[in-house]
């Protein structure tokens, strides 16, 4: 019995991977994290293209803006990753807008340009989503590498 209920506890993360981690300093951690076309760490970005990841997440307090703040080290040098008007978290909630309520179920689209120039290492990224009070709502790591296109 209890070997079918931990099959059935895994199957699920066998089938959508698991490739976010927890950021340091207790932020919240969202309910799910699926990038695109990755299943399991690393993750591929593929130089020239986007990178499209789906966050769902639920608020613990009303927030009327939201920023994502991503970062990324690679080979020891953290630095910021730009995401210009992708940045604004507000702007690519589906089903839903700001402002938030307290306890509210969001999903959030992130979509992060990978350009060609970037070079191949492999790197972690920090995904903050943060209210309008630099508080974070809801952070993740996820393991990467920069690779390029399959032919």
């Amino acid at each position: 019995m209890l070997r079918a209920l931990f099959l059935i506890a895994l199957i699920p993360a066998l089938a959508y991977g698991n490739v976010a981690r927890v950021c340091t300093g207790n932020r919240p951690f969202p309910t799910s994290v699926d990038v695109v076309g990755c299943t399991s760490p690393p993750c591929d970005l593929v130089r020239g293209q986007d990178v499209i990841a789906f966050i769902d997440f639920t608020t613990d307090r009303a927030v009327s803006s939201m920023t994502t703040i991503a970062t990324a080290t690679a080979l020891g040098v953290v630095t910021n990753y730009p995401l210009g008007s992708n940045s604004v978290t507000c702007n690519f909630l589906q089903g839903s807008s700001c402002p938030l309520s307290a306890n509210e179920d969001v999903t959030y689209r992130l979509t992060m340009p990978i350009l060609s120039i970037y070079p191949l290492v492999s790197l972690s990224i920090e995904i903050n989503v943060v209210d309008e009070n630099q508080s974070s709502v809801a952070c993740f790591v996820v393991d990467a590498q920069v690779v390029v296109a399959s032919k």
